[in-house]
């Protein structure tokens, strides 16, 4: 009887060890394999050597500028196993810890669409509930009925930025410059993709029907004037007019909110409306947002509202009731992505961060916003 057995490859190991010890060195909270035990001593130049002996390079006579020059020359062998891979490999884990390490706040109540194939318009139908069932005597015929939609377009757009590793960072064993770029790429990519979300709150652009996301008249979910500064009464009118919005065959649709979002500057005011521990001078004053309340509301503190208006709030239901903003990236780059080459005109590697990603308000029904002034 014939026995098949997967011999793993050695020098894929090896990678795989010194990609966790580097990470390792860069990061100490990220836990240390087995593997990477074996080169948590070593210095850059030592793995260098290791990698390039494994490789079938004689090394021996080599100086250390050689050797750097060696080792990052080693790209485009095809083997993941090659040093400019490995140091790939280490920016892309650490690229996505700083990445995760701080979500922002728009993931708490955005809604992640499937991810895009490419770059082409992307359209999303907002399909209406189904026409009201009606009755069907005794040997009847059923009626049909036709649902209605309407639709919202938007497309992928791509960011990015490139940084250097040098062959003399390689020789100094420096990865601190290395580590402040990759989590600094981590942080802007969280904070772009935040700016990019909230930008449909502030921007208020117009949807398919051709009226702005946030209008009194015609989608009734904007106060203004005195009554709509962030306080009982006007959470009151905000979840009334929620509740009543229409489907587009004019259904009931019973929306509740569930998200409070708010600028810093209201931050205090929106803890003191949902939390359980706030205790009012009246009981008439009890607030039904609070935390355990019927209609609780968690608040979203987003700073980048700020900078727009102080006083300004939204609401917005759960995106699994209804769309409210929906985002998404491309399929197979979910994230930052980080690619190396070789820079021919300076000793080095060129790291590109790369992020493909849009967000698009998809339904009015869902969210609400008040001047506050």
């Amino acid at each position: 009887m014939s026995r098949i057995s997967t011999v793993r490859d050695e020098q894929q190991t090896t990678a795989e060890g010194m990609a966790d010890a580097i990470l390792n060195r860069i990061a100490p909270a990220t836990q240390l394999t087995e593997n990477g035990r074996r080169f948590r001593g070593m210095s850059m130049m030592e793995m260098s050597r290791e990698v390039l002996q494994a490789s079938g390079v004689n090394v021996r006579g080599m100086d250390r500028m050689a050797v750097a020059a060696a080792a990052l020359a080693m790209r485009g062998m095809g083997a993941s196993s090659d040093f400019p891979s490995i140091i790939a490999n280490v920016g892309n884990k650490r690229l996505r810890q700083a990445y995760t390490e701080n979500p922002p706040s728009y993931k708490a109540w955005a809604r992640q669409a499937p991810n895009a194939p490419d770059f082409k318009q992307i359209t999303v139908a907002q399909l209406g509930g189904m026409p009201d069932l009606l009755q069907v005597k005794e040997h009847g015929e059923f009626q049909y009925g036709s649902m209605k939609d309407g639709g919202e377009t938007y497309s992928l757009l791509t960011y990015g930025r490139i940084i250097s590793l040098s062959r003399q960072a390689l020789i100094n064993d420096d990865l601190r410059a290395f580590n402040v770029a990759l989590t600094s790429f981590g942080g802007a990519s969280a904070r772009l993709e935040n700016r990019t979300v909230y930008a449909q709150l502030i921007a208020n652009a117009a949807m398919a029907d051709g009226v702005a996301l946030f209008d009194a008249a015609s989608h009734k979910n904007l106060a203004t004037g005195a009554g709509s500064s962030l306080q009982l009464t006007a959470l009151a009118a905000m979840r009334l007019a929620m509740r009543t919005q229409k489907g587009l065959q004019t259904e009931e649709l019973n929306i509740a909110p569930q998200f409070l979002i708010v600028p810093s500057s209201l931050e205090q005011v929106a803890y003191q409306l949902t939390s359980s521990n706030y205790v009012p001078a009246k009981q008439s004053d009890v607030s039904e947002f609070r935390q355990g309340g019927r209609t609780s509301l968690e608040p979203i503190i987003e700073p980048i509202l700020d900078g727009v208006s102080g006083t300004a709030w939204y609401a917005a239901a759960n995106s699994s009731q209804i769309d409210t903003v929906e985002y998404c990236y491309l399929d197979g780059a979910e994230g930052p992505v980080l690619e190396s080459q070789m820079n021919f005109n300076v000793d080095g590697m060129l790291l590109k961060c790369r992020l493909d990603f849009a967000a698009k308000a998809i339904d009015f029904r869902g969210l609400y916003k008040s001047n506050g002034v």
